[in-house]
């Protein structure tokens, strides 16, 4: 899910089995999860308007949510064991598993979604940076500041004038 859809952390794991259209194969964003005093998770609005948005299921992501969420037996897709919410120390060893099965013990969540976003960045022209940009949540600016470098790997100033100019 955070590859799939490029999400944070707060963001995927405040999601509800509503919050997944697979008619229309979308998923809402439109909260996230913090922890406050004594980490008591509870679920918060996004930083910005920018964080509400609907972001498309790629296929093996849909199908792989829609297998997912015929075992979830509460309102959120995560969760602590007698709680609705995931606690942080829950999130940790959860994580720990995953980087461990995959031998890759300095793995983050936040690495699957620069790289969904790097991975749309080389879509572009196919897709606008706007585009890209929305989907993440983010602005524009942010986008070009950080992966620019991908977008300038495609530049092809010459053919692009020759093109012009024909």
């Amino acid at each position: 899910m955070i590859y799939g859809c490029g999400l944070r952390q707060g963001k995927a794991l405040a999601l509800t089995v509503s919050d997944l259209d697979f008619e229309k194969n979308v998923l809402t964003v439109n909260k996230a999860l913090a922890y406050g005093k004594d980490d008591k998770p509870y679920i918060k609005t996004t930083k910005s308007s920018n964080g509400i948005r609907k972001v498309p299921l790629p296929a093996q992501t849909r199908d792989f949510l829609r297998s997912y969420c015929s075992g979830v037996k509460g309102k959120y897709l995560f969760y602590s064991k007698g709680s609705e919410l995931m606690t942080r120390e829950a999130y940790r060893r959860m994580w720990d598993y995953i980087a461990k099965k995959m031998n890759s013990p300095k793995l983050t969540a936040h690495i699957f979604r620069r790289n969904y976003c790097a991975n749309l960045c080389y879509q572009v022209p196919r897709i606008s940076l706007k585009k890209v940009a929305e989907l993440l949540g983010d602005t524009d600016k942010m986008v070009i500041e950080v992966y620019n470098h991908v977008i300038e790997e495609k530049d092809d100033a010459l053919g692009a004038i020759e093109d012009a100019l024909k």
